[in-house]
């Protein structure tokens, strides 16, 4: 099973997708660092005012630097640090850490349904061949019981409808063993597609009995705990819930720090260039910006959608294991029985013959008696299967699959 993780384009996709939110998590602690750019400003037209009007001309004030002036442009470098943006930061830094831990879990789930998904595919391989062996057997008892009537009816002691019967059971046979062999084909691809070809099942694994609880309360506590899909359905609420309160930062005052070092120029005749270096602090105190209150509203609906669903897993993955675990309690009990019933038939098949030796029994019920043996013994094998799968699914859902 470790080739299937290893091969697997489906786990590689999901490792693509944590590797981004995983990144998204790295971005969200580089917010807290200053930005830095170089900018470069080219003014078109600018007008100065004054007040108290001291620049102009006494005899006709107007307040307005009449001055020529050529339009300066400026370029240099800017810093800008983020002081207080309403915990927006904050709040962005730990929605992406529930969500980057949510993304693992997911990865843990996946992993769990590739190992559950390979079991039950080496499971069905090893149930298909040994279905495969049956219907042989079954066939070759029927080919066997048509031989006996056919010598039986050469000697004139069978009828042409006994024979006829023979022959259509042998007919049957013949297609619940092609059947059986299709199915045993479906299987060995799909397990060829989760493990690759050098996969060649040659007995039964050791199905991971011993990893369940003895009761459901415990496995429900387990479950509770351990289950990456449910751990990671409550990290991605958790991590909505925090996208939900960045949302307020957008009616939070902003203040930052911002240092820049520019040349002006050129802004008038005398003087010819400015270098200006300044630091300064800089405030914006939101007045109304369109779509704030929707987008509130939209991140807050989104957590309480994501709490919802985190609620409604919660309460099917409980109800389907407490199911899991009971029909597999149910199964174990059928497979004694089933056992029982094929030791049984295969000592009435024993006796149906040996009457029929005697003429104490007719084709019909001895023909009845092989074809019930053989279903007998394949629905043994199918519950058999039932059992183990539902081990291994169990086993998963607790995330204790292992390689």
């Amino acid at each position: 099973m470790g080739m299937a993780l290893r091969t697997s384009f489906d786990r590689m996709a999901d490792d693509e997708r944590q590797a981004g939110m995983e990144a998204k998590l790295r971005g969200s602690y580089e917010a807290f660092l200053p930005t830095v750019g170089y900018a470069f400003n080219h003014r078109l037209d600018s007008k100065i005012t004054y007040t108290p009007d001291l620049f102009t001309d006494p005899l006709a004030p107007s307040r307005t630097d009449t001055l020529a002036r050529r339009q300066p442009h400026s370029e240099g470098f800017q810093l800008t640090m983020p002081l207080y943006d309403g915990l927006k930061r904050f709040n962005d830094m730990q929605a992406a850490r529930s969500a980057a831990a949510a993304g693992r879990g997911l990865q843990d789930d996946k992993a769990q349904q590739i190992l559950l998904d390979t079991a039950s595919a080496y499971l069905a391989v090893l149930r298909d061949r040994a279905i495969v062996r049956l219907r042989e057997a079954g066939l070759a008892d029927v080919e066997k019981v048509a031989r006996s009537v056919a010598l039986r009816r050469s000697v004139n002691d069978a009828t042409n409808a006994e024979a006829a019967l023979a022959e259509s059971r042998v007919i049957a046979a013949q297609g619940a063993l092609e059947q059986a062999r299709a199915a045993l084909t479906v299987s060995e691809i799909e397990l060829v597609r989760l493990a690759g070809p050098g996969a060649n099942p040659s007995q039964l694994p050791l199905v991971p009995n011993s990893l369940l609880p003895g009761t459901a309360e415990e496995l429900r506590g387990i479950l509770l705990g351990n289950n990456p899909k449910l751990i990671a359905a409550r990290l991605n609420a958790d991590s909505a819930a925090f996208t939900a309160r960045a949302a307020y930062a957008q009616f939070s005052p902003q203040l930052n720090l911002v240092f820049t070092q520019s040349r002006r120029g050129v802004v008038s005749n005398t003087p010819y260039h400015v270098k200006d270096t300044t630091t300064l602090l800089q405030a914006l105190i939101p007045i109304y910006q369109p779509g704030s209150f929707s987008n509130l509203s939209r991140e807050h609906a989104w957590a309480r959608q994501k709490d919802y669903e985190a609620l409604d897993l919660e309460r099917a993955l409980l109800a389907q294991v407490t199911a899991a675990f009971h029909q597999r309690r149910s199964t174990i009990q059928q497979v004694g029985q089933a056992e029982q019933r094929v030791r049984k038939i295969a000592r009435a098949v024993q006796g149906r013959q040996m009457e029929l030796r005697l003429g104490a029994m007719t084709t019909v019920d001895v023909l009845n008696t092989v074809a019930e043996l053989a279903e007998a013994r394949i629905a043994k094998i199918n519950l058999e299967f039932a059992r183990d799968r539902a081990t291994y699914a169990l086993a998963a859902a607790m995330n204790r699959l292992r390689v």
